[in-house]
């Protein structure tokens, strides 16, 4: 699972996780969370956006979703539990204190994750 942000570029994230989903010939789903009442990607070109994202999902044969929730952690953890995913892709978190990271580490504690710089 790759969790991808606002940023339209995630293509390293999305290349990590395309990468590992070849190793392990697993499912690959790519996940954008957004807090309810947030605009999904945080721009006037948030439809561009969001087209880009389906359009990276379908050239690495990944399942794209895109969620809305009051708790965006809550949601992750959710869904990885749902699909039963293995490998967590993210990207570094830059906000000090605890990252999400950490927070979803301790939740899903099955699971690995993969932090790409």
């Amino acid at each position: 699972m790759v969790c991808v942000t606002r940023q339209k570029t995630c293509d390293r994230l999305i290349a990590r996780g395309d990468e590992l989903h070849r190793q392990e010939g697993r499912e690959f789903h790519i996940v954008h969370c957004v807090q309810t009442g947030h605009n999904f990607l945080g721009n006037p070109y948030e439809g561009e956006a969001l087209e880009y994202l389906f359009t990276a999902a379908q050239l690495a044969g990944a399942d794209l979703s895109v969620l809305r929730a009051e708790n965006v952690e809550d949601a992750l953890v959710e869904y990885a539990q749902e699909h039963d995913i293995g490998v967590i892709v993210m990207g570094m978190a830059g906000l000090p204190g605890e990252s999400i990271i950490t927070r979803l580490q301790r939740r899903l504690p099955n699971v690995s994750f993969d932090v790409v710089e």
